[in-house]
């Protein structure tokens, strides 16, 4: 069935009706690992994983009815420092990241502003693992992450964290940050919550792309929760020389990156005992969009508000008045 003939057919439908629609995203899927071949999840639709990690799609014998038959277990019981031999998911045909964000020939397509990863999450255990971490990052497919959620199984639940590469100071006044490598920039670690281990979890990565540094926003939801709004990692690949690019305060020096998968890298301490455990990863979906919202009231008029996604409008009146209230914050803030 092809799904984007069905999508376009329905909005061209719904113009002609009248009716409000809301713009189809430029590439999506999703993944429940039901047809896979049980065993190794390398070279399976799309996905890569060329390092001797323990990651398998196995028989869901976890008690998690929502992960159907089949599903995907990675423990860190083996790690290593190196990225591109990780585990990677299937990549979307149309990247999302800023206008010259490098791809590097990694990822490829329309170039989209607006990114969404959404993963359900699970222990294999009922019981604490000790040593058992992930992360799981927005990526191209080569380990140029651009973002980090990560899971680390602690004696009172699975703890979510998240690492930020912020402005943290204003222009000028951290002469020789203490990690980050633009001037005012350092790595900022945000603790969001604790799982419970008895029970699945969903966890959703957005990323809006906005042209220029330190601009880019990026949130995590946790079971439906907004729990984080924060920054990728754009100005790390800016200014950061080990980046592979970047010169400390030129961004002229490099950009930031694009993204089209999940990267889920095991790396620091191994857990040897986790080997054949840890968690369990399922119905994944990923989406890559370009966000449209109307600059003035002219935009919203014959129909013209069906076409905006950022945010979706029930009628005119609706659009205009958004365009209203946008002109005047811009005026208050300039008073």
């Amino acid at each position: 069935m092809n799904i984007k003939k069905m999508v376009v057919g329905s909005v061209v439908g719904a113009l002609m009706l009248g009716i409000m629609v809301i713009p189809a995203l430029a590439d999506s899927f999703g993944i429940d690992f039901e047809t896979y071949t049980l065993g190794n999840i390398n070279g399976q639709d799309g996905w890569s994983k060329t390092g001797p990690y323990d990651v398998a799609v196995v028989t869901n014998t976890y008690g998690f009815p929502s992960f159907g038959t089949q599903t995907l277990r990675l423990s860190n019981a083996v790690t290593s420092g190196s990225f591109g031999d990780q585990t990677f998911s299937k990549s979307l045909v149309d990247e999302a990241g800023e206008t010259d964000a490098q791809t590097s020939a990694y990822s490829g397509g329309s170039r989209q502003n607006h990114f969404e990863a959404q993963f359900d999450v699970a222990s294999t255990m009922p019981t604490h693992q000790p040593g058992l971490f992930t992360s799981i990052s927005p990526d191209r497919g080569d380990g140029a992450r651009m973002g980090y959620v990560g899971l680390e199984d602690m004696s009172d639940g699975i703890h979510v964290i998240f690492y930020d590469y912020q402005d943290i100071a204003p222009f000028g006044t951290l002469a020789t940050p203490a990690d980050g490598c633009g001037d005012g920039d350092d790595w900022v670690l945000a603790e969001l919550t604790t799982l419970d281990r008895s029970t699945t979890h969903t966890i959703k990565i957005t990323m809006d792309f906005v042209d220029g540094s330190r601009n880019d926003v990026v949130k995590v939801y946790v079971d439906g929760l907004l729990m984080h709004t924060g920054t990728s990692w754009e100005d790390y690949f800016r200014w950061c020389t080990e980046s592979g690019g970047g010169v400390p305060n030129d961004a002229s020096a490099d950009v930031s990156r694009t993204v089209d998968s999940l990267l889920f890298r095991v790396g620091g301490a191994a857990a040897p005992a986790t080997s054949g455990f840890g968690y369990l990863f399922d119905n994944l979906t990923l989406s890559s969009t370009t966000l449209t919202s109307p600059t003035n009231k002219e935009a919203c008029k014959n129909d013209g508000w069906m076409a905006f996604n950022n945010p979706t409008f029930k009628n005119q009146g609706d659009c205009v008045s958004y365009v209203q209230s946008n002109e005047n914050a811009v005026a208050n803030k300039t008073k």
